[in-house]
């Protein structure tokens, strides 16, 4: 499955292209990922048991719960817990990708030359204006579910957290996954339709929240797409849990697996939405044509 692509050097963004973006380099073996992969399970295993001993021995809790109704998101326990689980993805593959050594981290973050942090703050802002606050009013209309559950140490922690978890998963399904399948096959729909059913897979929601998080995947992945890196993605992942956790602990809302449909409804429109303004800002504003760096020539230039 190996070529000369990686011997192209990069000129034009429309070069640029996110998915089979791998194939650009000339240590790129289709093998290469499968072992990346399995490095990353045993550091993931390694990392997890690490984190459950340590946040049972400090706080009594081990993580997870069944379903995300089981999830303490909340206090300083529960919320270092669950968000020490949903970041050790991140070292993990980031540590078999630099022990493998087919191409650079920064092509994991962006075809554009790593990860770009004007793109991420522009559509921060904009997943906020479009999805966040829209997010905020409707929970705030429908008024408090219960009381507060936030102690301050939960607060602070989960704040931290999110976010690292909201890129976590998009290195790990429209990063490491999508680019893996697609550059084997040269096709990205291919990686995108991986992607979107394991995404789906891990979320244990009823049968509305799977539809929900399986329409999801695929935003995401087009986020990607458009703006050529995880920056856009990433921006509204965070954007959407942090949204719902910190509202939840607020006692606006709930943290579950029983989705409903018209909050399903409400949230893949606006997610569309932010799609939407992802097109005008790559045709109209030419948000995603800056090159950062040329890695691709100068990760080239060490193998020869």
């Amino acid at each position: 499955m190996e070529d000369d692509e990686g011997e192209k050097k990069m000129n034009t963004a429309s070069e640029h292209e996110y998915t089979t973006y791998p194939r650009r380099f000339k240590a790129y073996r289709w093998y290469k990922p499968l072992l990346v992969g399995v490095i990353f399970l045993i550091l993931m295993f390694v990392f997890m048991m690490v984190t459950t001993v340590f946040t049972k021995a400090a706080f009594g809790v081990s993580g997870e719960g069944s379903v995300y109704d089981d999830m303490d998101f909340f206090t300083a326990g529960g919320a270092l817990a669950n968000g020490l689980l949903a970041f050790v993805p991140i070292p993990a593959l980031f540590i078999a990708a630099l022990i493998v050594k087919d191409r650079p981290i920064s092509s994991y973050n962006s075809s554009m030359g790593g990860w770009r942090w004007e793109v991420f703050l522009k559509t921060l802002g904009a997943a906020f204006v479009i999805l966040g606050i829209p997010g905020i009013i409707s929970l705030l209309i429908k008024g408090q579910t219960s009381a507060a559950k936030f102690t301050l140490g939960g607060f602070l922690i989960i704040t931290l957290l999110t976010p690292l978890q909201g890129y976590g998963e998009e290195l790990m399904y429209r990063g490491y996954i999508t680019q893996t399948i697609s550059s084997w096959f040269r096709k990205p729909i291919i990686g995108i339709i991986v992607q979107i059913v394991l995404f789906t897979i891990v979320h244990p929601y009823n049968l509305i929240g799977v539809i929900g998080i399986a329409v999801s995947a695929l935003l995401y992945a087009l986020a990607c797409v458009l703006s050529k890196g995880l920056e856009s993605g990433t921006a509204m992942h965070m954007v959407n849990n942090l949204t719902e956790i910190l509202m939840a602990g607020f006692g606006f809302g709930l943290i579950t697996s029983e989705q409903t449909v018209p909050g399903t409804l409400f949230n893949l429109f606006f997610k569309v939405l932010f799609i939407a303004f992802l097109f005008y800002a790559d045709r109209k504003l030419h948000w995603f044509d800056k090159v950062k760096y040329d890695d691709v020539t100068a990760f080239n230039e060490k193998q020869k």
